[in-house]
């Protein structure tokens, strides 16, 4: 059996959690550097390529990793080898202006509701991916009622705090 996947009463898991930590979800194949943590495989995520075959997932959510990583782009450009055409893409990372985001020393990267809008995609030679919805998710439910939110960011930092990238992969 390959060990990248796994197979629960003859169904072959076609989901991937990356940087699953503690929340293991069943159904899925989770992968974590810390041996730790409860995972179907340990690895770095920073060292490519991912022990995948190509086309190997129709899923792929990475929650609040990505900011983590060294190299974002070689990371997303794997992710778009690993994921079958047509196939699904989560990143949930903190927004750049929240309180996580600024007091986390491990951070690399910093990202925003622009982050990947369709001219840095393509400038980043990621185009197989199709930015479907960006979903702002509020910790603290009293902030969804502060009215013009998207014009008064720049003046109530933090008053994003994670922030959701939906994206179809299309292959050529």
């Amino acid at each position: 059996m390959n060990k990248s996947k796994k197979t629960v009463s003859q169904v072959v898991i076609d989901k991937l959690h990356l940087g699953c930590g503690a929340d293991y979800k069943t159904g899925w194949f989770n992968v974590d550097i810390l041996k730790s943590i409860r995972a179907d495989n340990h690895f770095d995520l920073n060292r490519l390529p991912y022990p995948f075959k190509d086309n190997q997932f129709k899923e792929v959510l990475m929650k609040m990793i990505l900011e983590h990583l060294h190299e974002p782009l070689k990371i997303l450009k794997e992710i778009i080898r690993i994921t079958d055409d047509g196939g699904k893409l989560t990143i949930i990372v903190p927004h750049a202006t929240s309180y996580a985001n600024l007091t986390d020393l491990q951070h690399k990267t910093n990202f925003t509701e622009n982050s990947f809008n369709k001219a840095l995609i393509r400038e980043y030679d990621l185009e197989e991916l199709e930015l479907i919805q960006t979903t702002f998710i509020f910790k603290n439910s009293w902030k969804k009622l502060i009215p013009l939110k998207k014009f008064l960011k720049i003046f109530l930092n933090g008053i994003y705090e994670d922030i959701s990238f939906e994206f179809r992969i299309h292959k050529v």
